[in-house]
This record gives C-alpha cells, structure tokens and sequence, in this order.
C-alpha cells in the first residue's frame, strides 16, 4: 500500500483547519513505548486517547491493558463485551443490572451484536499515534480525526468528492470505540469502503469535547483525500468563508 507524504500532511492540515492531528492505529506484535491502560483499572479507551491527541504519546492496548470491556471487544481482544450484554444496553436486569436503554429491548440488542462481531485482534497489541509519527515499514489500518463541525463539514465533503460518490459517509449505530475502529476496519474489507461519522455514544460523550465528532476510514480512504485537495471546493470562496471562521 502507498505510503503518504509527511510533506502533503501540514497544507492538508492546514486547507482543513484541523486543530490536532488524525490518529493512526495499527496492531503489532512489538511492544510499543507510550501509555497503556493499568490492569485491571477500569477506564474508557477515549479518555486514554487524549494523551495521544493533545500530547502526541502514544497509546496501547492489549488483552490485559483495555480499559473497558467493551473496548476490548471491539478491538478484537474479546468475543463478548460482558455477560449479559444485551440487557446492559437495554433495558437491564431488575435488581442486578442498570440498563443504559440505548436500544429498546434485549432481542434487538442480541440481534445488533450478532451483526456486530468485530474482527479478532490480529497482533498482541493495537496501537493509537499521531499520522505524523509512522515510519516508512507501517502503515496504519485506519485513520481517525477528532474534529468540530466546520472542519468535519470539509472532512465529509471532501470524502464525497475523493471517492466521488455521495454517500461516501455514513453512520452506525455503535460505541465510541466502535465509531473510530470496528466498523472502517469493516469497511476496509469492502469493494468501496466508507468513512465513518461517529462519537455520539451518550456513554463516550463525556470523554471528548462538547464541540468534537469523529470521523474514522480505512487507510486507503485517507490517501484518497489527500490526493483530491488540488482541484476541490478547498480551493473556493465558499470553503474560505468557512475556514476564516475558524480561524476566529
């Protein structure tokens, strides 16, 4: 697969307005140096993502090193979230178990994951850094943006342009984690794959800024978009009204 330039990254960023730089994520059998989850402390992965998108450490994860359950399933370390799930995102167990009541009853809770099945991890470790810090040998499988509406309006217009078609984008139902891995690993294994519109899980909410979405593809779909900026609306008045606004 190609690689990109580090040299196309910064006027990307910069005709973009992206305020931090999209995350990488890969899985690989070598130790990586960052941070890591302590084990058996529980915590959700996209708090632990901060210190790789506004410090630039990176992050790690592995069987023993998630978090949360649930993030441990959907990077393929687990085959199930918890015991149970299907009433935990529903209605719950009276007595035993609060219900978060995400989806309306626990046989379509059952149904959702067993549509979901996330691919098992396919190294020890999965790997969260800045795009900017690959090196030549790795690419990443997919990369994420972290991003406020008037950048995720360029992000998805130009997705659409890129792949040229205009349903490039789409959103699943799902988790944080899901948002930004499970499902553009998903689409990855798709003839066109997509990019996904995510992080309105009311659970993971708390965990990034009022302001911030996210918007997760395929490795491919990011080398598409940096190929398609010369030529595109980026280059219009109309874009330039928007990116001003930023700015302020």
């Amino acid at each position: 697969m190609n690689q990109f330039s580090k040299t196309s990254l910064e006027p990307f960023r910069k005709t973009l307005g992206l305020k931090e730089s999209p995350l990488g994520i890969y899985y690989t059998d070598k130790k990586p140096g960052g941070v890591t989850p302590k084990e058996g402390i529980h915590g959700c992965m996209i708090g632990l993502l901060q210190n790789v998108r506004k410090k630039g450490v990176t992050v790690y994860f592995d069987k023993t090193h998630f978090g949360c359950p649930g993030g441990a399933y959907y990077m393929g370390f687990f085959e199930s979230p918890r015991p149970n799930i299907e009433f935990f995102l529903s209605c719950g167990i009276p007595g035993q178990m609060e219900g978060e009541r995400y989806i309306k009853t626990p046989e379509l809770a059952k149904e959702y994951f067993g549509k979901m099945k996330p691919r098992r991890a396919p190294a020890t470790y999965c790997v969260f850094k800045p795009i900017e810090q690959f090196q030549d040998e790795i690419n990443p499988e997919v990369v994420v943006f972290f991003a406020s509406p008037d950048t995720l309006s360029g992000l998805f217009t130009l997705t659409n342009y890129a792949l040229e078609r205009t349903d490039a984008v789409y959103t699943p139902f799902g988790s944080g984690c899901g948002t930004i891995l499970t499902h553009p690993l998903k689409e990855a294994d798709q003839e066109k794959p997509r990019a996904v519109l995510g992080m309105f899980d009311v659970s993971a909410r708390p965990m990034v800024e009022k302001e911030v979405l996210t918007l997760a593809m395929p490795y491919c779909v990011f080398l598409k978009l940096l190929e398609n900026v010369s030529g595109s609306f980026l280059e219009t008045e109309s874009w330039k009204k928007v990116h001003q606004r930023m700015q302020k």
